[in-house]
């Protein structure tokens, strides 16, 4: 797992950014918690009138990518700030980092200057995990690739529907997620730990994951999805973008983009030392994925030590099933039907979620 926070894992979120945004309902006097990861997620957030934002990620590299992102987002043009990430291509990539360097943290500057390469090519698909995934989705698109490309050419549910029972939904396709998702492959190719470290027992990654996409397609276009396009096509379309990418988007962005800061910490330990009654919203993505229960216990009880009355929260999880200690249940207000309506609103599909408010 340590060279797991030592790389650059991801570069492309893949959550879904409104469900984040019912679940926390962000208001303009709140400070916000996050977990930086791409850095996707503290810029999507920034869309939403709020006081103070503080993203935190154990990470180094992550937090070097965000404050990229920021650094770029807040002083180029827009057509310069998309082909700088990667979005578009271009040759003057180092040049345009030349003019914005000066606006990094000196550690953040420090990371880019050893990986220019990264930067030449557009960090937008430089994480592991996205080019583990281009790479996965070319071998899937050399005996799929009509399959995919007719998929992502639909407009309509219902001829999805169809679509999707008679062609898409067969025995070969079964196989290649239990092969691809056996546990010998996760551990050893893929090495996210969120998919093999603490996954509950009950669950078969190949199985959940199979059937996660399949009942996604039963009410949401493929190409919706951000983490499906990544796995089958290996890139987003741009009409599909998060906020952060999108013209409106990094306008609203920009207005609040001084409100936002980064810490290189676990998020265990930052919440264990935050000042009390701190933070009106928490928004801590999957890291449960990534926790033991005896983690996870010491992490919930620092967000209540650090949460305001009210505070709102939002928890993923991918294959683990941690539940909020029994001795903070009562503090912890959840909402069953919103946990339920976000899970089936989600076009990231394999989270469940833990949410509601904290009562003090």
């Amino acid at each position: 797992m340590a060279n797991f926070f030592s790389r650059l894992s991801y570069s492309f979120g893949n959550e879904d950014w409104l469900t984040e945004q019912k679940a926390l309902q962000i208001q303009p006097s709140d400070c916000v918690l996050c977990v930086t990861a791409s850095g996707d997620r503290p810029l999507n957030l920034l869309t939403q009138e709020l006081k103070e934002i503080v993203a935190v990620d154990a990470n180094p590299l992550q937090n070097a990518l965000f404050d990229l992102k920021r650094a770029a987002l807040s002083k180029l043009t827009f057509p310069n700030y998309q082909a700088f990430l990667g979005v578009k291509p271009t040759q003057d990539r180092l040049q345009t980092y030349a003019q914005i360097c000066q606006d990094l943290d000196p550690m953040t500057r420090a990371f880019w200057e050893i990986l220019p390469k990264k930067i030449e090519r557009g960090v937008l698909y430089e994480g592991a995990v996205e080019k583990l995934l281009r790479t996965a989705s070319f071998f899937i698109r050399t005996f799929r690739g009509k399959k995919i490309e007719y998929l992502f050419s639909m407009n309509n549910i219902k001829e999805q529907r169809r679509y999707i029972e008679k062609n898409w939904n067969t025995y070969l396709w079964k196989k290649v997620f239990h092969i691809l998702l056996h546990p010998f492959v996760t551990r050893n190719f893929i090495k996210d730990p969120g998919l093999y470290e603490y996954v509950d027992p009950s669950i078969h990654v190949g199985n959940q994951l199979y059937e996660s996409i399949y009942q996604y397609l039963q009410k949401n276009l493929a190409k919706e999805s951000v983490l499906l396009s990544l796995i089958l096509t290996g890139k987003v379309d741009p009409g599909h973008f998060p906020p952060y990418l999108t013209e409106e988007g990094v306008e609203k962005i920009k207005k609040q983009i001084d409100k936002a800061s980064f810490h290189t910490d676990d998020l265990v330990s930052y919440v264990a030392k935050a000042k009390k009654n701190s933070f009106d919203c928490f928004s801590v993505s999957d890291v449960a994925s990534y926790m033991c229960k005896e983690q996870f216990d010491v992490m919930i009880e620092g967000i209540y030590r650090c949460a305001k009355p009210g505070a709102r929260f939002c928890i993923r999880q991918f294959l683990s099933n941690h539940q909020i200690p029994h001795y903070l249940a009562a503090h912890f207000q959840r909402n069953d039907l919103l946990e339920k309506e976000l899970q089936g609103e989600d076009r990231c599909f394999v989270y469940s979620f833990i949410t509601g408010i904290i009562k003090k």
